[in-house]
């Protein structure tokens, strides 16, 4: 009844041997129990045909192989296989699926073990039927782990923090322990190298590229030397205390004593100082290293190249010529309790608690209270410079006057700037002189003595001229440097400005005349705005 022709189609022949069947329902059932009974049933043309009438021959059903479609996703890290089962034709073979695969461009990350498990759903899936997988993926990169310096001894900061528990649990604060002490050839420090990181792939063969780590400096201080395989270790040179540094660490030899009066006179030291107990009146303390007070500072003098801790209160009065009796200052953060009538000056300055007719410099942050509680008050005072601050509460509700300056080193710089263009335009000045000069000498009749003229206003000229040149871009970079440090400035209040607060930010003033609640103020379309915080 069906034969099978060279196109893989399935014929129907009507013949005296094989004749007519009554109907297209009657095809489709001998088709099923027929050796043909897989192959894709041309059921629309079949029915047509016997609508039409009567006919020799009739194609009724085709062959189909079974195929494999790619689609490669639009990152390229991901690649889909879709198989559509035979219709009684061929199934697909690996070697069919890998040629189709190669012809996609997929080049790397393909999971053969997938491959083989989607084409043996074949066996299994009705005619005609399609199934998905997922046969290749590609490699994210990996980037790179930064630098980092482990530290492999205690520091004096570090030591300082951790006092002695009594043996009822509570801390005694003017006790912390042996100093944490090093000799020569002990490790300080481990320099953990940046890695490059991991390249990785997508299915087509292309290279994404990793990141690599950020590299940190580990430059050798005083008192120790870099070590082992590309520098890798830190290692003390003399026996003393480590020290925190910029970029690594330094070993000092430390001052201790309880108590700095008349009885053992001003401490100058080349290390670092620790203070167990007070400083009293009049006294200074001049240190290289860090200065550790474990109490208070009165009216006393500090002056540190590194930091300065004072766990106590630093106290002091206003002087007959209006300056403050108590003077701190480092090149290091500041870290005090509390203070009253006090200069405070550092890189970061930090207060726990509060100041109170004070004057303070920040190189950088200015901190005020905890600023997860918004604790801190600066009452009265003056701020004279710092890039940020953030304060639970600055003036008081009576309205004391209080004055906060940020981004004053901005306005030092513009004085700078200021400085050079007038300096350009001095230049343009003594050129057009030494032109007149210039042609002047030309009329000069001793050729020798016109030769020395012509020469010595030429040297002038060169010196203008380059200093005409080079003058612009420095003031270019200054400009610059104006502006990043104008719009990083701010001001943090966390609970309430009061009213009669001078504020400067950079050369722009705000004088408030009422309280206003938790803010942040920086400088915004050249003016200062006051953006309220909404809970």
């Amino acid at each position: 009844m069906f034969t099978l022709n060279n196109d893989n189609q399935v014929v129907l022949t009507v013949s005296e041997q094989t004749p007519m069947p009554p109907s297209a329902d009657f095809v489709f059932q001998a088709l099923a129990n027929s050796e043909f009974a897989d192959c894709y049933v041309l059921s629309k043309e079949v029915k047509e045909a016997f609508r039409s009438g009567d006919f020799e021959e009739l194609i009724v059903a085709e062959k189909h192989d079974a195929t494999l479609s790619i689609a490669i996703a639009d990152d390229k890290m991901s690649a889909t296989a879709t198989l559509t089962s035979a219709y009684g034709g061929e199934l697909m073979a690996v070697s069919s699926a890998l040629e189709l695969i190669n012809e996609a461009n997929i080049s790397r990350g393909l999971n053969e073990a997938s491959l083989e498990s989607l084409l043996g759903k074949q066996f299994e899936l009705p005619p005609g039927k399609q199934v998905s997988s997922v046969i290749a993926k590609g490699q994210f990169p990996v980037a790179g782990k930064n630098g980092s310096l482990e530290k492999n001894v205690q520091t004096l900061a570090d030591r300082v923090r951790q006092p002695k528990r009594r043996e009822d649990g509570s801390v005694d604060m003017r006790d912390f322990g042996a100093l944490a002490s090093v000799k020569p050839g002990d490790t300080l420090m481990t320099h953990h190298f940046a890695t490059l990181g991991r390249d990785g792939f997508n299915v087509i063969g292309e290279v994404l590229k990793a990141k690599p780590g950020d590299e940190v400096k580990l430059i050798a201080g005083d008192g120790t030397k870099l070590s082992g395989t590309d520098d890798k270790y830190l290692v003390a040179t003399i026996a003393g205390v480590p020290v925190d540094d910029k970029y690594g660490m330094r070993v000092d030899d430390v001052f201790t004593i309880p108590n700095v009066d008349v009885k053992s006179g001003h401490i100058e030291f080349d290390g670092s100082v620790i203070i167990t107990e007070n400083i009293e009146p009049g006294m200074k303390v001049t240190a290289k290293g860090d200065i550790t007070v474990f109490g208070s500072v009165e009216s006393a003098e500090l002056n540190a190249t590194g930091s300065i801790e004072v766990k106590g209160g630093c106290l002091g009065h206003t002087k007959d010529n209006d300056e403050l009796s108590n003077k701190i200052v480092c090149d290091g953060n500041l870290t005090i309790s509390y203070a009253q009538y006090t200069y405070l000056s550092g890189n970061q300055v930090k207060i726990k608690s509060q100041a109170s007719h004070c004057h303070i410099k920040a190189k950088n942050e200015l901190m005020i209270g905890n600023p997860e509680k918004g604790d801190g008050k600066l009452i009265g005072g003056k701020v004279l410079d710092a890039k940020t601050m953030i304060c639970g509460e600055v003036g008081t509700d009576k309205g004391a006057h209080t004055e906060v300056h940020l981004g004053h080193s901005a306005v030092l710089l513009k004085n700078r700037t200021d400085e050079i263009f007038e300096q350009v335009r001095q230049c343009n000045q003594q050129l057009e002189a030494l032109e007149s000069e210039f042609d002047k000498a030309l009329t000069v009749e001793d050729a020798d003595k016109q030769q020395s003229l012509l020469i010595e206003i030429s040297d002038k000229q060169n010196v203008n001229e380059q200093l005409i040149e080079l003058l612009p871009n420095k003031a270019a970079k200054l400009e610059r440097a104006i502006h990043m440090l104008r719009d990083y400035c701010y001001l943090e209040v966390q609970k309430s400005l009061h009213s009669n607060v001078e504020l400067r930010i950079f050369n722009k003033v705000l004088k408030t005349a009422r309280s206003y609640p938790p803010l942040t103020a920086r400088i915004d379309k050249n003016k200062i705005e006051l953006e309220f915080k909404t809970t």
